[in-house]
């Protein structure tokens, strides 16, 4: 579990956004003749400086957490429970581990124009998609075996659980239960991979936040990708059989083969007019892509 960013830090992620807008403004022009004229530097120019006034309370906020944190406050907050929706199970410990799993992969990246951080903004659509995977009664046991589990460890604060997963395997094989699980809700990969993603758009659209493709590989990686070391080798398959059932590692390697295919044919080249071929645009530039005037007007 790594400390959230210093403010400093998130100050120049915040540039860093400005200065991504500013190129996905310039890049058409570039891109089709080479060159820039005056009045098109104008208007690239007057689209990020735009932005400026909704850029602005993100660096108040930032002030005013330096300013809370001589008195402990911006530390409480980064160690409570996820806040969930009124809909939400009560004391949602599975979410909970999960989101913990997704702080201690993830760093948090600040969209310039909604002012949400991702992956924290996603947080109640994760709790309802994830629950939605499961039977009732399925969840509430998974839900028991994870307080237990926090109630061995004798925390549930991010950086000491994962201290201590790290060096406790029988704790470890407790603690992946829950996220193998997840992960073999997805052996329908693809079919499986667009309900997840819709749902999460349905649940996040109050917060304007749109769930992509990016941002499920990012989260896919996030919560299932150091499962992969007990996979390389016929010794840490024939564990992870022992101790998940017969056939788990199989399954599991599955879901990984079509993920990786998936990801391989997501990071190809499309061909644009004229039979030029382009990269996909970045996971940043896609996100304030969908953001920005000029594309809620296409």
């Amino acid at each position: 579990m790594t400390a959230d960013p210093p403010p400093f830090e998130r100050h120049h992620r915040t540039a860093q956004a400005l200065v991504s807008t500013f190129q996905e403004a310039l890049e058409p022009q570039f891109s089709a003749k080479g060159a820039l004229s005056r009045e098109e530097f104008a208007r690239a120019m007057g689209l990020m400086m735009a932005h400026w006034p909704s850029v602005l309370p993100l660096f108040a906020s930032i002030c005013q957490s330096c300013t809370a944190a001589s008195c402990g406050g911006c530390e409480t907050g980064r160690e409570e429970p996820p806040q969930l929706g009124s809909g939400g199970r009560r004391r949602d410990f599975v979410t909970r581990l999960m989101v913990s799993a997704l702080r201690a992969s993830l760093p948090d990246r600040m969209d310039p124009i909604t002012g949400a951080s991702f992956p924290q903004v996603i947080v109640p659509g994760l709790q309802s998609t994830l629950t939605a995977l499961f039977y009732e009664k399925e969840w509430e046991a998974m839900n028991a075996s994870v307080i237990a589990l926090f109630n061995r460890l004798g925390t549930d604060r991010d950086a000491e659980v994962w201290d201590r997963l790290a060096h406790e395997e029988t704790l470890a094989v407790l603690a992946d239960t829950p996220f193998i699980r997840v992960m073999l809700r997805f052996r329908q990969f693809h079919q499986q991979r667009q309900t997840f993603i819709r749902r999460m758009g349905e649940t996040l659209r109050d917060r304007r936040f749109v769930f992509a493709e990016e941002h499920f590989q990012a989260l896919f990686d996030a919560l299932f990708g150091r499962l992969r070391d007990g996979l390389r080798t016929e010794l840490g398959r024939a564990r992870t059989d022992i101790q998940y059932g017969e056939g788990t590692a199989e399954a599991l390697l599955r879901i990984f083969d079509q993920f990786d295919k998936h990801r391989q044919e997501q990071s190809m080249p499309v061909r644009v007019l004229g039979g030029r071929q382009m990269p996909r645009p970045m996971l940043a530039q896609r996100s304030m892509l969908g953001a920005t005037p000029a594309a809620k007007r296409r």
